[in-house]
C-alpha cells in the first residue's frame, strides 16, 4: 500500500512538472521548472479614446500574458475597428537569443496566412476581367488538363475518379480556392532554385508544365468518416488541404486572366495592393517585392525537451481515452466518437511527424540534387532561398500591421484610411465571401468551411467562442489573419515561435473572446 502511494505521488508530481514544461515552450527550462519570472518587452499603441477602450486594454493584457507564460519569442498584434488601427502591439522574449533581436518593425514568414493575400489578388483579377469563380480552369488555361491525355496516367486518372475526385478538365477556380481540386501535391517536388520568379522564365514555364502534367489524386490522408465526406452528387468534391500547391496554381491562373500585364501573384500584389496601400517594406511575396531580409526574424521550433514533455502528456491522454472507452458500459460504447478521434489524432501524428512539417512538404520542394527539405518546418524558410522564392501559399513576408491594413479594405467602415483605398467593389467583396461549404478536410482531419473566394468561414471553428461572421485563415505555427464584416473588425497576428498548430489557438483565443464584446455595426 505504501509503495502504491509513493508511486502515485511520483506520477502526479511528474505529470505536473511535464505539463508545466509543455505549457511554456519558449521559457528557459530552469525558469519553467522553478516558476521564475521571464524577461520580456511589450510595446506599441492601444487606442484609449474609444468606446471600446476597455476591451482593447483586455486584449493588450492577453497579448502580454503570452510572454509571461513563455508562449512566444517575438510576436505582433494589429487590430482595426471601423477603418481605424486601434491596437498595434509587439512583444519580445528577452530570455531567448532570437527574441532579443525582435523589434516593432520586424517581419515574419506568415506561412498559410499568405493564402488570404493570394485570394484577394484572385478576387481583384476576376472582378476586373469578367471571370467567375465557377469558370473551369481549362477555360482560361487549356493546357491545365494535359495530364488527362497522358497514356501513362490513364489508369491513375480512372482510379482518382472512382475515389470521388473530379476530372481535371472539370476543375473550377473555386475548386482550387476551396482545396478541392485534387492537386494537393504535384507529380514531383519543385526545385527551389526554379521558382524564384513565377512571372518570368524559366520559373514560369517550369511550374506551368509541372502543374499541367500532374494528375488529380485523392486527399493525402483520407481518414475522414464516410458520412462527413459529402461526396454524393455529380458536382460533389473531396477536400484535401493544398498546403503548397494552391498558390502555384492560382498564380498561373492569374497570369492568364490579367489583361493589364499578365502578372503572377507576387507582381500583382506589388502593383495593386502593396504600392497603393503604401506597404513597401512591410509586405512581400518573393524577391519581386524586395523584402528587407535583415528584418525577417528566423522562425524557431519548439525545443526538444518541450516536445518530449508534450509527447508524454499526449500519450497519457490517449491512453486515458482508450481506457475509458474500454471500461465503458456496453450501452455507452455505441458512442465511439472519442475513440475514433483519438485514433485520428494518432494517425495524423504518423502522417505529420512531430517536429517536422506537414507530410505534404516533402512533396513540395527539393534542392537541385533532388533531396527533400524535411529538416523541420523553418528549415527551408529560414534560408535566403526560401524567402526569395515565390510560393504564394506559404512564404509571404509581412508585419501584422500590413496584414491588418489589407484586411481593413475588405470590411465596411464609416471612416479611417481603408475607405480611401478600397481594393475591390462591394459586389466583388460579397462574392468572395459567398457560398461557404462545410466539409471534412481529409488531409487536416478537421472540418473546414471555405467560401468560393478561398477564405474559411469560422462559424464552426473551435478557436472562436462565436465564430459567426469571421473569415480568413491562419498559418502553420500560429499566425492568424481574420476579419469580421458585421463587427467591422480585422485581426492580424504574426510570430516566430512555431507551435505545432494552425490558427493560433490558445495564443489568440483570449483576444478573440474579448473582441466578441464589440457589437455588430448598426
Amino acid at each position: 500500500g505504501g509503495a502504491a502511494i509513493v508511486f502515485g505521488a511520483v506520477v502526479v508530481a511528474a505529470t505536473i512538472v511535464l505539463r508545466r514544461v509543455a505549457s511554456m515552450p519558449f521559457a528557459p527550462l530552469h525558469k519553467a521548472l522553478l516558476g521564475l519570472r521571464l524577461r520580456y518587452r511589450v510595446g506599441g499603441h492601444v487606442e484609449t479614446n474609444h468606446p471600446h477602450a476597455d476591451i482593447f486594454k483586455r486584449i493588450a493584457t492577453a497579448f502580454e500574458n503570452n510572454f509571461v507564460k513563455g508562449q512566444e519569442i517575438g510576436a505582433q498584434l494589429a487590430i482595426y475597428h471601423d477603418g481605424n488601427l486601434v491596437v498595434d502591439l509587439f512583444g519580445a522574449n528577452d530570455d531567448h537569443p532570437v527574441g532579443r533581436t525582435y523589434k516593432d518593425d520586424s517581419l515574419q514568414i506568415i506561412f498559410s496566412s499568405s493564402k488570404n493575400l493570394t485570394a484577394v489578388a484572385i478576387a481583384m483579377a476576376l472582378d476586373r476581367n469578367g471571370v467567375k469563380y465557377t469558370d473551369r480552369v481549362v477555360d482560361v488555361w487549356p493546357q491545365f488538363a494535359k495530364s488527362e491525355a497522358m497514356d501513362d496516367l490513364l489508369e491513375q486518372n480512372m482510379e482518382a475518379m472512382v475515389a470521388g475526385m473530379p476530372a481535371k478538365s472539370a476543375i473550377t477556380i473555386q475548386d482550387v480556392l476551396r482545396h478541392e481540386s485534387g492537386l494537393h501535391r504535384f507529380a514531383e517536388p519543385m526545385i527551389v532554385s526554379k521558382v524564384e520568379d513565377l512571372d518570368a522564365d524559366p520559373s514560369y514555364s517550369y511550374v506551368a508544365d509541372l502543374i499541367s502534367r500532374s494528375p488529380v489524386t485523392p486527399p493525402a490522408v483520407g481518414q475522414g468518416p464516410p458520412e462527413q465526406q459529402q461526396n454524393a452528387g455529380e458536382d460533389a468534391r473531396r477536400r484535401g488541404y493544398h498546403a503548397i500547391t494552391r498558390g502555384m496554381i492560382l498564380s498561373q491562373i492569374l497570369r492568364r486572366i490579367d489583361k493589364r500585364g499578365k502578372r503572377g501573384v507576387g507582381a500583382f500584389l506589388r502593383d495593386e495592393v502593396i504600392q497603393p496601400l503604401e506597404l513597401e517594406g512591410e509586405l512581400a511575396c518573393s524577391s519581386e517585392c524586395d523584402p528587407p531580409l535583415k528584418r525577417v526574424i528566423p522562425m524557431q521550433q519548439i525545443p526538444t525537451h518541450v516536445r518530449f514533455a508534450r509527447i508524454i502528456c499526449h500519450m497519457g491522454e490517449l491512453l486515458l481515452v482508450w481506457t475509458l472507452g474500454t471500461w465503458a458500459p456496453s450501452g455507452a460504447q455505441a458512442n465511439t466518437s472519442k475513440l475514433r478521434w483519438a485514433k485520428k489524432i494518432y494517425d495524423a501524428a504518423k502522417a505529420y511527424p512531430i517536429g517536422g512539417s506537414y507530410s505534404l512538404l516533402k512533396y513540395g520542394f527539393c534542392s537541385d540534387d533532388g533531396s527533400s527539405y524535411m529538416d523541420g518546418t523553418p528549415g527551408l524558410y529560414n534560408k535566403p532561398a526560401g524567402i526569395n522564392m515565390e510560393c504564394p501559399s506559404s512564404n509571404m513576408v509581412a508585419s501584422a500591421r500590413a496584414l491588418a491594413k489589407v484586411g481593413s479594405c475588405l470590411v465596411p467602415a464609416s471612416g479611417g484610411d481603408s475607405e480611401k483605398k478600397k481594393l475591390l467593389s462591394d459586389a466583388a467583396i460579397d462574392r468572395m465571401h459567398a457560398d461557404s461549404i462545410l466539409r471534412l478536410d481529409e488531409t487536416l482531419c478537421v472540418p473546414t468551411r471555405f467560401t468560393a473566394g478561398g477564405f474559411n468561414d469560422f462559424t464552426d471553428s473551435k478557436i472562436f467562442s462565436n465564430g459567426a461572421g469571421w473569415y480568413g485563415w491562419g498559418g502553420w505555427g500560429g499566425s492568424l489573419f481574420v476579419w469580421n464584416r458585421d463587427r467591422r473588425l480585422v485581426l492580424a497576428y504574426t510570430m516566430n515561435g512555431m507551435h505545432d498548430e494552425v490558427l493560433g489557438k490558445g495564443r489568440v483565443s483570449a483576444v478573440l473572446d474579448a473582441l466578441a464584446g464589440i457589437p455588430e455595426a448598426a
